[in-house]
């Protein structure tokens, strides 16, 4: 009985003893340190926006190419970049995301292609020095985005048509993406 008595006690006892610690670990930690459901979920959106932006990429550098390719003769007339930034209001005023062209050559075409705002001025930035994708997620007024941007070069000769200053290849600057990730979010 004596022994019975003394097992419970003691399982009782290394229960409390762990439960503590982990109460304790919580506090020193702090519960940001702990992965909860939504954590899961904002992951599984971030990837899921992480595609939706490779995919918005792929067909905005298509269509500038396309058009560069078969529409732009003359730049002062009508450039790949002025309808892309029309397609750009579009999809924000519907609420699908908002882009925008950031210039990276020092003197733009457009002085409203300057970074807008800490995170296109970080993109650029690392995109200048080499990357061809940065991205971050953000929280603004309780929403999460997820932030991205892409690098952007001279893809065509119909390129420097706008960009004399440019050779083939070369960096003209970066698209920035924000995406809404509740639309992401598994309810």
């Amino acid at each position: 009985m004596v022994k019975k008595i003394t097992g419970r006690f003691l399982i009782s006892l290394a229960t409390l003893y762990f439960m503590s610690v982990t109460v304790m670990a919580e506090e020193s930690w702090g519960r940001d340190q702990f992965i909860t459901p939504g954590d899961i979920s904002i992951e599984k959106a971030v990837d899921r926006a992480r595609q939706t932006v490779k995919m918005l990429d792929d067909m905005c550098k298509t269509f500038i190419v396309l058009i560069t390719e078969e529409y732009v003769k003359d730049p002062t007339m009508f450039s790949a970049a002025t309808l892309s930034k029309k397609v750009f209001f579009e999809m924000d005023k519907k609420g699908w995301y908002k882009a925008s062209l950031i210039d990276a050559t020092g003197t733009p075409n457009n002085p409203g292609n300057i970074p807008k705002n800490k995170f296109e001025s970080d993109a650029l930035e690392e995109i200048t020095n080499g990357k061809s994708y940065y991205e971050r997620v953000e929280k603004k007024q309780g929403k999460y985005y997820l932030m991205a941007a892409t690098r952007v070069t001279a893809a065509t000769e119909g390129c420097t048509a706008c960009h004399p200053e440019k050779n083939l290849g070369d960096l003209l600057g970066a698209i920035s993406y924000t995406l809404p990730l509740g639309r992401y979010i598994e309810q």
